[in-house]
Order: C-alpha cells, then sequence, then structure tokens
C-alpha cells in the first residue's frame, strides 16, 4: 500500500479490516468504499477537479465507467458499487477489501 496514504482513507480501510475481522461484511464495504472514494476525490482533487458535495459511491460510479483509467480500476469500482442480492450477498465472487486496496493504490500512486 501507498506509505504517503492519507489517515482519513488509512483509517477507512483498517475500519473495513476491523469489523470484517468481527463478523461484519456489509459494514467491511461500506468503509471499503469510502476509503476508495476518498482515495478518487483526492486524486481528482490533485489534477484540477472539485467537486464538493459528491458522495464516495458516486466518485466510485464514476471510475467504473471511465476509460481513462486501467480497467482493473475500472472492475474494482464496479464490484464496490453493485448492489447486494435479497441474500444481503454481493452477486458476485470479490474481496471489497482487495477492491479497495487496488483503487487507492492507483488513486495515491498515479502522479
Amino acid at each position: 500500500m501507498a506509505s504517503n496514504l492519507p489517515k482519513e482513507i488509512s483509517l477507512e480501510l483498517e475500519l473495513a479490516v476491523a469489523v470484517r475481522a468481527a463478523g461484519n461484511e456489509g459494514k467491511a464495504r461500506v468503509h471499503a468504499r469510502r476509503a476508495a472514494g476518498w482515495a478518487i476525490k483526492a486524486w481528482r482533487e490533485r489534477h484540477g477537479y472539485s467537486n464538493k458535495g459528491i458522495s464516495a459511491f458516486a466518485y466510485l460510479q464514476g471510475v467504473s465507467t471511465d476509460l481513462s483509467v486501467p480497467r482493473s480500476v475500472r472492475e474494482a469500482a464496479a464490484n464496490l458499487v453493485l448492489r447486494i442480492t435479497s441474500n444481503h450477498e454481493l452477486p458476485i465472487e470479490t474481496d471489497v477489501l482487495d477492491d479497495a486496496r487496488l483503487i487507492v493504490t492507483y488513486c495515491i500512486d498515479m502522479d
């Protein structure tokens, strides 16, 4: 993971790991999404874009269809915005923490 990771993003990833260990995968997904979304926001701000009031979820939605970012990053973002099934499960096999870490690393390291 990037050594220059902003504190709030690092904290969200740590919380995701902790709540997963406690058996709360839904809450882990919330923290993973937040970390990834904030990383996207920070990356966009460093490149002169300012979208105040945009949610982490909206940032993820935008990246999931942005052809200027690598396919793996788009897919990770798409995984994080997938709706869960009526059984409260993701409809695909993915690790939301790995998806978030991929996005965070890309956004923090790409400059």
